[in-house]
């Protein structure tokens, strides 16, 4: 384990947030929220994002210039404090939600890489900040071409979510999970009204490192066969984590109709970045889109719904 956050983290990411927009090293962007509780999600609208300018291709034999890697030499305005002699923690530069921030790791390793036992240690670590009064913290990780990530460079996220959200994977954990250590590492649950697949497990409260890499290994594992057997040539998948549960889901694509899902997404916190994507995730069904860009839940004789 990592030797624990300082306890001024909270006053420290406040603080640090509110300078950064002042300076413009941070660009935050206002939203509004809608609530889908038929379907257990919530969407948040930042129609401004879709004004966001679009660079030109440059239309000439010059040759191609390394693609930038922003992670690597973190803007001071940015950075809040190193985790270990691995990782560093940023602010998000573009954020929607207040006090976004991410976990990179200092050298360059490849996102679509499962997560380490260092990876989860550090996650963990992170997740005891309470950057928000009201809110718990929520770890998302997207690995692999489909998951909706936006870097190369390894990065865990966070975001601040208010208490009374109830997320897809707490929903799921409600039903009730196995009682005993053993079969928790090999029996993940998931919501009983989800269509696509995703599997759920608890998290101890006070976790080893050996509690989180089986719990991990056993979602992955399950990740990995799902993936198998609906023939997917790429390896993607959307991880997130609170002081609860570890959730992953398969992903077969990154949008759906020009609506790209992220792990945010698949747990119930969908993006709608014009009025047009909101109105498409609402004549559609947030939990359609998700299953779109996730892979179909087979488990058993099961009935499925009719997505």
């Amino acid at each position: 384990m990592f030797p624990p956050l300082p306890k001024t983290f909270p006053d420290l990411i406040r603080s640090k947030f509110n300078s950064a927009v002042d300076s413009g090293s941070l660009t935050f962007t206002e939203s509004t929220e809608e609530d889908v509780p038929a379907e257990d999600f919530r969407i948040r609208v930042a129609p401004s994002l879709a004004q966001k300018p679009v660079p030109k291709k440059v239309e000439d034999d010059a040759t191609p210039k390394p693609k930038f890697n922003p992670f690597l030499y973190p803007e001071p305005g940015l950075f809040l404090c190193d985790l270990g002699d691995r990782y560093s923690l940023i602010l998000n530069k573009f954020s929607i939600v207040p006090y976004h921030f991410l976990c990179i790791t200092k050298e360059f390793e490849p996102q679509n890489a499962p997560l380490s036992e260092e990876d989860l240690n550090a996650t963990w670590e992170c997740l005891q900040a309470n950057v928000k009064s009201g809110s718990r913290l929520l770890a998302f990780y997207n690995c692999g071409e489909f998951s909706g990530a936006s870097q190369a460079h390894k990065h865990i996220q966070f975001i601040p979510v208010p208490h009374e959200v109830k997320l897809i994977p707490d929903v799921a954990l409600a039903y009730g999970v196995p009682v005993s250590k053993d079969a928790i590492g090999q029996f993940p649950t998931s919501h009983p009204d989800v269509p696509f697949a995703h599997f759920v497990l608890p998290v101890p409260k006070s976790p080893t490192t050996e509690d989180l890499v089986m719990r991990f290994s056993s979602l992955l594992a399950r990740t990995l066969t799902t993936l198998r057997e609906h023939d997917q040539r790429s390896i993607s998948f959307n991880f997130a984590m609170t002081k609860d549960w570890m959730f992953v889901a398969p992903r077969c694509q990154e949008m759906y109709e020009g609506v790209s899902v992220n792990a945010t997404g698949m747990v119930g916190l969908l993006l709608a970045k014009s009025e047009e994507q909101l109105d498409l995730i609402k004549k559609t069904g947030p939990l359609k889109v998700a299953v779109k860009v996730g892979l179909p839940r087979i488990t058993g004789d099961e009935q499925q719904h009719d997505y």
